[in-house]
């Protein structure tokens, strides 16, 4: 009991020191964590929204059992060109938490856009997410590639 009260207020402590939240889309069976500031606009089945400090981030599913992970950039980098962007940046394979998939980094009106795709190699839905911050801000670039690096399956 003494063991499960520590691992309680351990979990407590730590999401207090890192300010982060943990936030499950129980549609989809998929967990992320975002930072404390972030407060969910929008949560049903066609789109997870959260607002954040300065940040916005959507995670948007999608059907289509064809796709794999050799044409995941590809379409991101489709789903970024019809965003109009002014800038691309970077465009890159990723392989996260075991979905396959692709990035690009972009740029409009002073606005910086991520776009990732991934794929979910065990069903036919995959998901894109969009992360939008001021462009040059640092800091919204790391919380950025930790939204990323958070999410997962359940």
């Amino acid at each position: 009991m003494i063991r499960a009260s520590f691992f309680v207020l351990f979990l407590f402590v730590f999401n207090l020191a890192t300010g982060q939240h943990n936030y499950v889309w129980d549609e989809y069976g998929v967990s992320f964590s975002l930072a404390d500031d972030f407060r969910e606009t929008v949560n049903n089945i066609e789109e997870f929204s959260a607002s954040g400090d300065g940040m916005e981030m959507s995670i948007i599913p999608f059907k289509d059992e064809t796709i794999d992970d050799s044409d995941i950039t590809g379409y991101t980098m489709s789903v970024a060109a019809s965003m109009n962007l002014g800038r691309i940046d970077d465009i890159s394979k990723i392989d996260i938490n075991g979905f396959k998939g692709g990035y690009a980094e972009g740029e409009k009106d002073g606005v910086k856009l991520f776009v990732m795709g991934l794929i979910d190699p065990d069903s036919d839905t995959n998901f894109f997410v969009i992360i939008t911050f001021l462009d040059d801000d640092q800091n919204a670039i790391d919380e950025a590639v930790n939204i990323c690096k958070s999410i997962r399956r359940m």
